[in-house]
């Protein structure tokens, strides 16, 4: 979470989740990218994005989804 400004990151997170029948859910890829057009930053990884973006999420509650890489079924909720 070092590149990114934690009050960016919630914003994010926000817009991003929808509600489904198994709970809150925030597809990554549309995350990276609404964090990449809030910031401005088009330099940080994918990687570095979507590790920002998948702590905050779980600490809200959320599930993960990781659409955009092999494995894209996989949701992690903890």
């Amino acid at each position: 979470m070092d590149n990114f400004e934690l009050i960016d990151l919630l914003c994010v997170i926000d817009a991003c989740t929808s509600d489904r029948s198994a709970g809150r859910l925030v597809p990554m890829s549309k995350a990276v990218e609404e964090l990449r057009v809030l910031t401005g930053d088009f330099v940080s990884s994918d990687e570095d994005a979507t590790n920002a973006l998948t702590h905050v999420a779980l600490e809200r509650g959320c599930a993960v989804l990781f659409d955009e890489q092999t494995g894209a079924d996989i949701i992690a909720e903890f």
